[in-house]
This record gives C-alpha cells, structure tokens and sequence, in this order.
C-alpha cells in the first residue's frame, strides 16, 4: 500500500531535524529532497508550482493528492455505470 502525503511528510521532517538540527540546510535543498521522495506524478506537478517552502509544499502535494484520489473514484463510477448499462441492455434484448 502506497504511503500518503501526510506519512511521508511526518516521517520526513522527523527525519529532516535530526539531520538538521541547527536549521542551516537552504530551503531548495530542502525542497528537493522531499520532491525527489514524492511518488513522481505527484512530485511533477509540483515542480510548476515554483514552490518557495517545505510547508507549501506539503500542503500543495496534499492537495493534488486529494485530487487524484477524488479523480480515481470518479473514474471508477463512471466504468461500473457503462458496466451496468452494457448489462442492462443485454437483459433488455434477452426479454424481447
């Protein structure tokens, strides 16, 4: 199973302060190694985005995220809906 944005985020800002505890890290280079761990239709979307923050980031990635699940489950309803119709059909002819 695929990790979210927000484990992902979490697991690497946890990982992010033990690396950088005194903040000296520039925040590109920051930006880059959370893009580079992103599951990459994700992490391309995000490279437009001129993002100028790790908390920017995460919040536009969440939102793509969201996005692509909602996509996901609207996808899925419209191919059970042609299933069903397909069926319906059939049984229609068969009564006729």
């Amino acid at each position: 199973m695929e990790r979210t944005i927000d484990e992902y985020a979490i697991n690497f800002q946890a990982n992010w302060r033990k690396v950088d505890e005194r903040k000296t890290m520039l925040a590109d280079s920051v930006l880059a190694d959370f893009m580079s761990g992103l599951d990459p239709n994700i992490s391309i979307l995000l490279y437009g985005l001129a993002l100028t923050n790790l908390d920017e980031a995460i919040i536009k990635a969440k939102m793509i995220e969201m996005g692509q699940k909602n996509a996901s489950g609207a996808i899925q309803v419209n191919a059970k809906m042609t299933q069903l119709e397909t069926e319906n059909q059939v049984l229609q002819q068969q009564l006729t």
